[in-house]
């Protein structure tokens, strides 16, 4: 509608000019058109239609929240040489505002103006932001429209440093620390426009601390570990891999503290223990050959008592109990893809159906709903089902593996895995909904060995102890992880 009223206009200045040589001259300054317009910027055309030499001193547009031009806003743009078009731009506009624009120019004998126009700035909107999920000073991308430069951005009630405006399209933001919540909504403020994303943030969190140290002054490698109840029992394999440590402790996290256990068994280091029951290792240090020691052990809660040896060769297997079922799988002695079968009833040993991979203490276990899982080097993870003697596929293990020796800790329907050799890296998955969430890494050096773990309270605990390139005497600290702490 503004162009033709333009041709028109233009059309009859020529005619006018044509059939009237003796008229005056004539000039005129019009508002053309919007451009541009965004959250807060706008950009407008103007043009200056003469047919007379004149070169004004200033030019520009004028805006104004109402039509009176009060307290404009002024585009200035400088002297002007001549007729013809004109831009001006201008930011920092409220966003969703209609404003009335128009041109000026000065001759000298005052300001002359163009036609009045109407122009709104757009309203901001939101549509989505990456990643969903992060720790505490990671970067997150939010994406959306009409953002404008002092745009805030908050999760829940924490305020983000904004790093970069982007096209007015897109936020980078820096994850503030956490306050009271591990789920918070995430909020864009846009001048005076509050706008929240439907899905919320997560972050990623866990804490840990150090609720105790190991009593014995050893550095304890290659050890047993298990848990009875509410108390935790780790002990034997050798000091620094020197000499064997002949004693277990067991640890009451009710009362912090450690007491020893009498074992009047045979020293061993690579061997395995349940809640019930304690066999296999080796019976002297060395290197391969490795002398297994065979000797095989049911435990009462307070003295181990000596059953028939093994009928086989057991070197860092992976033992677990089922019902009144004890099962011994893996190993680096013989076939790594074995298991056997122990029924307490009538101390017969069976065995069962081979693993699909090589297994040894060197990979993560848990037992979960009667059934048990193995994550091997690769990620992959598998499940053995005792009620049917029969393996299956059970998904991946996205972290790394570091060189092995992981803790793996059941807490209801969630295993925390994590704290591999050579690894900080904690994990945490839901055994319902099968998907793995990163908390937050463990604390100290990665040259760190998993002397055991339990569950108690919702907590998980677990022993760490320094390896052997690691100077100085160190302490082999449980720590205390609590996978919902902020």
């Amino acid at each position: 509608m503004q162009r033709s009223w333009l041709l028109l206009l233009m059309m009859a200045l020529v005619l006018f000019s044509s059939c009237e040589e003796d008229d005056p001259e004539t000039t005129i300054l019009v508002t053309e058109e919007v451009l541009l317009t965004s959250g807060e910027q706008a950009r407008l055309l103007g043009r200056l239609i003469t047919n007379q030499s004149i070169n004004p001193s200033d030019h520009g547009f004028q805006l104004s929240e109402d039509q009176n031009f009060g307290s404009p806003i002024i585009i200035a743009l400088g002297p002007k040489e001549g007729p013809g078009r004109f831009i001006g731009e201008v930011t920092g506009l409220k966003v969703g505002q209609t404003y009335y624009a128009r041109a000026y120019m000065d001759l000298g004998s005052g300001l002359e103006f163009g036609n009045t126009i109407e122009l709104n700035t757009l309203d901001p909107g939101l549509e989505s932001f990456e990643p969903n999920f992060g720790k505490e000073g990671a970067e997150v991308f939010i994406f959306g429209r009409n953002f404008t430069q002092d745009t805030k951005v908050f999760f829940g009630d924490q305020e983000a440093v904004v790093q970069e405006v982007l096209f007015e399209t897109r936020l980078r933001v820096i994850i503030p620390s956490a306050s009271s919540a591990s789920t918070v909504p995430l909020r864009v403020l846009v001048q005076d426009r509050e706008l929240i994303f439907d899905n919320p943030f997560e972050y990623q969190i866990g804490t840990y601390e150090i609720a105790s140290e190991y009593p014995a002054n050893v550095r304890m490698f290659d050890n047993i570990s298990f848990q009875r109840g509410g108390e935790f029992f780790a002990g034997l394999g050798s000091d620094k891999a020197a000499v064997f440590f002949p004693d277990i402790y067991k640890y009451n996290p009710g009362s912090n503290s450690w007491l020893q256990v009498p074992f009047n068994g045979t020293n061993r280091s690579f061997a395995w223990a349940t809640e019930n029951y304690l066999g296999g290792g080796i019976r002297e240090l060395g290197r391969d050959p490795f002398l297994i020691n065979r000797n095989f052990y049911r435990f009462d809660g307070s003295s181990f008592v000596q059953l028939d040896d093994l009928p086989f060769d057991s070197r860092e297997s992976i033992a677990f109990e089922v019902g009144d079922f004890l099962y011994v799988v893996g190993g680096k002695e013989g076939n790594s893809k074995a298991g056997w079968r122990y029924e307490s009833s009538t101390g017969i040993w069976a065995q069962i159906a081979e693993a699909p991979f090589a297994i040894d203490q060197s990979q993560a276990s848990f037992t979960y709903q009667a059934e048990q899982y193995f994550i091997n080097a690769n990620g992959a993870i598998v499940k053995y089902i005792p009620f049917s003697d029969t393996w299956e596929a059970a998904g991946f293990f996205p972290g790394s593996t570091g060189q092995g020796y992981p803790i793996a800790q059941v807490v209801g329907d969630r295993v925390y895995v994590g704290a591999y050799r050579r690894s900080l890296e904690m994990w945490e998955w839901n055994l319902n909904s099968r998907v793995w969430t990163a908390k937050n890494n463990v604390p100290g050096i990665p040259q760190t060995l998993n002397a055991g773990s339990f569950e108690s309270d919702g907590f998980v605990y677990f022993l760490r102890v320094p390896e052997i390139t690691v100077v100085g005497d160190q302490p082999s600290p449980l720590y205390k992880f609590d996978p919902s702490g902020i």
